[in-house]
């Protein structure tokens, strides 16, 4: 490598303000007017032709300049004699890391031969594409993300090296960073050989203690080396990288982790990039009970419906919503996010999210898929597809002691039992019409008897005042007229105490 070039990089680990101003360039009229300012005379040529065979991965900045750099013409119009780098085999390496990272192991298997062989660290050695995905699949439901910062990656005629920092995320939500070098062998357009030199017990044993020093990015005097973001970049740059988002292979640092923006600055403030973000801000906001800050996410007329409920309007009635449920029924915690699809102001999230359920204690997981309409970064629209059926089995808490809002009434109905599908059509017929649109009213479940003698309504309301305030004289002109000839027997009651089953 020209010694211009290794006084350079050599001077930017330990300058992290070059390290910075390097950074920015993205082509190499700027990446060589940098280096100037700095004190360090290169041209283009000098640039590619130091460069050589070693893919520095100095941010994307050589990346993206190989192209220009090699090949380009001289000015008595005849071609560089510096060779030509394709960076094909680079381009795969990053392509794989990039299946990895959304944990796809689908697609991660295609980059393999028919007869491959993968060895991870001290791992069985995998001899065939079917024992690789299973090995990626049993790695991925152990970690919620993991990113590969690239320090440097080179090719050598069909084999590629890899230095780098894999960054983990623990299910615990903690992450750990490890050291590891990469070995891939290339037959024509597949990798024959990928051998993984690491020690990756620390994400399995949070005990185990892993040394910041140990860090590949590690410098002379322990200084660290600016990362250089170079997967960040791939999701949001490279034409195949970019369309994988597209169709929901989202890189799980993204979603889970960290839950970092894809791609550089620039890419961030992207119209579509800053919806994604505010849509995982909001849901870091529900967790959090932030319910004023949730509101900031939600258009002044939000429209939220959950499967084939009633469907809530305005961000107070929304909130409200959450809030009466995570204190009487269940609680959302976090989701695992299996795809997300983005259009222009429009996002799919496909997921399993996880409920504690009140006051059993009990975790369940509910697949669900969530689709939000926007006006800029707020929501308009949002609409929730999922089985709520695991509520219902276990929940409905109306225990006092854990202060629920909720408050029962229970109205007893004798009837013939010739005329008992009459009294229950004409009861649902008033409560669609009439009592569900009364504020402060929850729910009502009819309950019919087997011998048909009675119908029993089981309604929930916010607060005995909201029941009270609906028993007036219009509200009694709307009644069945099945009721004047039935006297109902009504009350309202207060919960002592709920028993749930603990299997």
């Amino acid at each position: 490598m020209s010694q211009k070039v290794v006084s350079l990089l050599a001077a930017a680990f330990e300058n992290t303000t070059l390290q910075q101003q390097l950074h920015s360039a993205n082509t190499p009229e700027s990446f060589v007017k940098i280096a100037a300012e700095n004190g360090y005379e290169l041209t283009q040529e000098e640039l590619a032709t130091g460069l050589g065979k070693v893919h520095v991965v100095f941010g994307e900045v050589v990346q993206s300049m190989l192209s220009e750099l090699v090949g380009t013409p001289t000015t008595n119009g005849k071609s560089s004699t510096t060779e030509k780098i394709s960076g094909t085999n680079v381009d795969m390496v990053k392509r794989l890391f990039s299946r990895g990272e959304a944990f796809d192991s689908e697609g991660f298997i295609t980059f393999f031969t028919d007869t491959p062989v993968y060895h991870f660290g001290n791992f069985e050695v995998c001899l065939d594409k079917e024992s690789i995905k299973k090995s990626a699949d049993n790695f991925f439901s152990k970690i919620s993300a993991v990113y590969h910062e690239i320090k440097m990656i080179w090719e050598e005629g069909d084999i590629v090296f890899v230095e780098m920092d894999v960054l983990y995320w623990r299910k615990d939500g903690s992450m750990v960073s490890l050291p590891c070098t990469d070995i891939f062998r290339v037959e024509g357009d597949k990798f024959s050989e990928l051998r993984i030199f690491m020690d990756v017990h620390p994400v399995f044993d949070p005990t185990i203690p892993v040394s910041k020093s140990a860090s590949v990015l590690t410098v002379s005097q322990g200084k660290q080396l600016l990362p250089p973001g170079t997967m960040k970049q791939h999701f949001a740059e490279h034409p195949e990288g970019k369309e994988r988002v597209k169709q929901g292979f989202v890189p799980k640092w993204s979603i889970a982790g960290p839950k970092w923006p894809i791609g550089s600055e620039s890419v961030t403030n992207s119209k579509l990039s800053q919806q994604l973000q505010a849509m995982g801000e909001l849901a870091q906001a529900v967790i959090a009970q932030d319910w004023e800050k949730v509101k900031t996410y939600l258009t002044d007329d939000i429209f939220y419906k959950v499967g084939s409920g009633e469907a809530v309007y305005g961000p107070q009635a929304v909130v409200d919503f959450f809030a009466r449920t995570f204190k009487n029924t269940a609680v959302f915690y976090g989701h695992d996010v299996r795809k997300i699809w983005q259009e222009p102001d429009i996002i799919t999230l496909e997921m399993d999210a996880k409920y504690e359920l009140v006051p059993s204690k009990q975790h369940v997981n509910i697949a669900c898929c969530d689709v939000y309409r926007l006006r800029g970064n707020k929501v308009s629209e949002w609409r929730v597809y999922a089985d709520m059926s695991p509520w219902g089995t276990k929940t409905v808490t109306l225990d006092k002691n854990k202060n629920s809002e909720v408050f029962p009434v229970i109205v007893v109905f004798e009837v013939e039992a010739s005329r008992q599908q009459e009294l229950l059509e004409q009861i649902v017929q008033y409560l669609e019409t009439v009592v569900k649109k009364q504020p402060g009213f929850i729910s009502s479940t009819l309950h019919k008897s087997m011998d048909g003698k009675r119908v029993i309504n089981y309604a929930q309301w916010t607060t005995p005042e909201f029941f009270k305030a609906s028993i007036n004289a219009q509200m009694r002109s709307l009644e069945p007229k099945i009721f004047q000839q039935i006297t109902p027997d009504g009350h309202m009651y207060e919960i002592y105490r709920q028993v749930v089953s603990s299997t």
